[in-house]
């Protein structure tokens, strides 16, 4: 747990600014699905990234993708142990470069249980890893980057951050890391640190294609009731995140970008017969 892993021979390309100097960007939950496409998209961007998950298999496939690329790191962490923040932190000081970014991706789902069977356990656990994860995760990193003369972190959200879906656990804490993420914004601004939040919707990860495949989820509805009709892509997602690390959202900060497909402008539609 107390090493970097690398590769071997550059690649990327040229940018301005703290991506030519190799200042990390730290992203969690990057083994897969948003978190994987995140990564590859900061990299063809030019930032260099410190790839973290507390999945140590997945993030070897992470490197193993990345093969002959020196700005692309994978150390594992789990953001529900304050003690493996830590210790990325260290290592991240050690590349010199400094941190101009973090994404908080690390996320922990839960199946659909009524509120009164909810236990307390799952919920601490949600909690654990989506707000106190993230947070801890922040306090960590924002110091990095105030040293260097400020950064940029993006919090990965939910729809149900803004209309809670029946995930009596999962919701709350997507809820709580939106107000977190208003409430950084205005704590680290005066240190040139920027904080929003990307909210996907329903988006076509691997573990939501099991849900489709298993029948928990019906595509078919889900599209009918978003404005482009379709389901998101997570390359989608991570186009979002981008923007939102770099310098063309230099002015925004404190905001939370619902990427949908315009389920929540869409959703009520069908109340209105019509509309059809």
């Amino acid at each position: 747990m107390d090493s970097i892993k690398t590769t071997q021979h550059v690649t990327g390309g040229g940018q301005t600014g703290r991506r030519d100097n190799g200042a990390l960007v730290v992203v969690t939950g990057a083994g897969g699905g948003i978190g994987l496409s995140i990564v590859r998209r900061l990299r063809r961007d030019g930032w260099s990234v410190m790839a973290t998950d507390r999945d140590e298999a997945a993030l070897d496939t992470v490197l193993a993708e990345f093969s002959g690329d020196v700005a692309l790191h994978t150390a594992p962490m789990d953001v529900a142990r304050r003690e493996d923040i830590d210790r990325i932190a260290v290592l991240c000081a050690r590349q010199g470069a400094g941190v101009a970014g973090l994404v908080n991706v690390a996320g922990l789902l839960q199946d659909v249980v009524p509120l009164l069977k909810m236990d307390d356990a799952m919920q601490r656990r949600v909690w654990d890893v989506n707000y106190f994860g993230a947070g801890n995760c922040i306090q960590a990193f924002a110091p990095m980057m105030a040293a260097i003369g400020g950064g940029a972190i993006v919090n990965i959200t939910s729809i149900n951050e803004i209309r809670p879906l029946p995930l009596h656990a999962y919701a709350p804490s997507k809820v709580a890391l939106g107000a977190l993420t208003t409430l950084a914004a205005g704590d680290l601004g005066p240190q040139g640190i920027r904080v929003n939040a990307v909210a996907p919707g329903f988006t076509l990860t691997p573990i939501f294609r099991d849900k489709l495949d298993s029948g928990k989820r019906d595509a078919g509805t889900i599209k009918s009731h978003t404005a482009l009709g379709r389901l998101v892509e997570t390359d989608e997602i991570a186009a979002a995140v981008s923007f939102l690390v770099g310098d063309e959202s230099s002015a925004i900060t404190g905001v939370s970008l619902p990427v949908d497909g315009g389920w929540l402008a869409a959703s009520h539609w069908m109340n209105f017969r019509e509309l059809a």
